[in-house]
């Protein structure tokens, strides 16, 4: 039997399902978990595809009929959604407030993706932020929350006790929500605040620690459980700041013309309430960023430690009303010869400086057109834009969901290949469209990839979920 598991293991999933029907003791081997550990290790965790509904789940616990079924569903998930045209699996489309627009959009980081967040905005400037539990058909709200002096939110990129959700209306509050209240408007559950005059908006939500911009455009960081303390990230060069990403002790800070990395001490709690830092390395964008996200590429299995590679989507500005019909995706590698145990510096740094271009991707937007792009930590990139005239034989109006699947560069293997790409002519295209409509009202697009999920906000109000698994 040892034998036959061995010779089992390295057959493809197809082949393995052929040698069961063949005879009992066949059909009794191919049940083993020994087996089906070996082969979702092969076939998906080695490859990097996400597992959809195991739900925090760890493979160790799992019986071998379970790894058997959720290597089956992430095999079918991959295989759907690198598709040209992936295969709706399940569309559900809910109202958020009549006559509103979408305004924002997130999935919640807890497992499962049963959780999105919107936040809309109808007459008289009235935002109203809501829960859904998309797990119900049709999607139901959980928690809801009016704000008339709304001025910032962010969602916590990780699930944790300090909260769900950040907003400023107009004090800052850290809140969560009970998904077991029977009444939407007593969801939201207040975790926390900090009552600090003269912020303007919230720029991140990471674990404990938020960070915030002051009408002076100052950024600060905070500890949400010490709420008397803050680190002010100082810069030479205060461009509006798009995007900041917390890593460990890091703050990685894109900004409209630059990306800057900070070195965060390993307490944000200083005697005395304020302490400041400056980057310690920054690089300058050849052009304004007009629209950016980022995330960090996972990879379950390493053979050696290293930081995670940063994935970076950029849609530039011009020097005309209007952005450019390129998206530019980046990638920021960590740097093997980093020694974490000396100081850092320009010279010791836990990434390689410059970021690397990847590819250059055409994604045509109209004049006065909207356009929105989010990005997965499985190599997806998705974005709207205006290139439907294939579908419909004009190109007034119409918008397009695409998509572009680029597994990431691993450093494990060996590989330290650069292409060389242009970053003024497209060298890519999209390998996959979502959806497409003759309409201009999608706003904006949340991602959940590793449970394949999609959604789309507009102009009217509605969201629509689509599902490829």
């Amino acid at each position: 039997m040892d034998v036959f598991l061995v010779v089992f293991g390295h057959l493809n999933v197809r082949d393995v399902l052929y040698v069961r029907q063949t005879s009992k003791a066949f059909c009794d081997i191919t049940k083993t978990r020994s087996l089906w550990n070996k082969l979702i290790h092969d076939h998906v965790l080695r490859k990097n595809i996400p597992i959809p509904g195991l739900g925090g789940r760890q493979i160790d616990t799992l019986t071998s009929q379970e790894l058997e079924q959720y290597l089956y569903r992430a095999l079918n998930l991959r295989r759907n959604w690198t598709l040209p045209s992936p295969n709706v699996v399940r569309q559900t489309d809910t109202l958020t407030i009549q006559d509103s627009r979408v305004f924002a959009l997130h999935f919640l980081p807890a497992a499962g993706a049963r959780w999105l967040v919107s936040l809309s905005m109808s007459a008289g400037r009235l935002f109203t932020l809501q829960c859904w539990d998309i797990h119900a058909s049709p999607p139901t709200c959980a928690a809801v929350r009016e704000m008339r002096n709304f001025r910032g939110m962010a969602v916590n990129k990780v699930s944790s006790e300090s909260g769900s959700i950040a907003i400023l209306d107009p004090q800052l509050e850290t809140l969560s929500f009970d998904p077991t209240s029977t009444d939407p408007s007593l969801g939201f559950l207040r975790i926390g605040g900090l009552h600090q005059d003269g912020t303007t908006s919230i720029q991140s939500f990471s674990n404990a620690t938020l960070i915030t911009r002051d009408i002076n455009a100052r950024l600060y960081l905070w500890d949400v459980g010490s709420p008397q303390s803050k680190l002010e990230l100082r810069t030479s060069q205060p461009h509006s700041v798009l995007d900041v990403m917390l890593i460990d002790e890091l703050a990685l800070v894109m900004r409209s013309k630059s990306l800057e990395l900070y070195a965060l001490p390993l307490s944000t709690s200083f005697s005395g309430g304020s302490a400041s830092l400056y980057p310690v390395m920054s690089y300058q964008w050849p052009w304004r960023v007009d629209n950016v996200v980022m995330t960090r590429q996972f990879r379950p299995l390493r053979t050696f430690r290293t930081n995670d590679t940063i994935s970076i989507l950029i849609r530039f500005g011009s020097l005309f009303p209007w952005s450019i019909n390129l998206l530019h995706h980046y990638e920021l590698h960590p740097n093997v010869l980093y020694a974490s145990s000396s100081p850092l510096n320009e010279a010791n740094l836990p990434y390689d400086f410059p970021p690397v271009l990847r590819e250059t991707i055409a994604s045509p937007v109209r004049l006065h057109a909207t356009s929105d792009m989010a990005i997965g930590p499985y190599g997806t990139a998705i974005w709207t834009d205006s290139h439907t005239e294939d579908y419909f034989g004009h190109a007034d109006r119409g918008q397009r969901l695409a998509g572009r699947f680029s597994p990431g560069r691993r450093f494990e293997d060996g590989e330290n290949e650069e292409v060389e790409l242009s970053d003024q002519i497209a060298t890519a295209t999209a390998n996959s469209v979502y959806s497409f409509q003759e309409e201009d009202s999608w706003l904006r697009v949340a991602l959940d990839e590793t449970e394949g999920k999609v959604a789309l906000g507009g102009d009217d109000g509605r969201i629509s979920i689509l599902e490829y698994i």
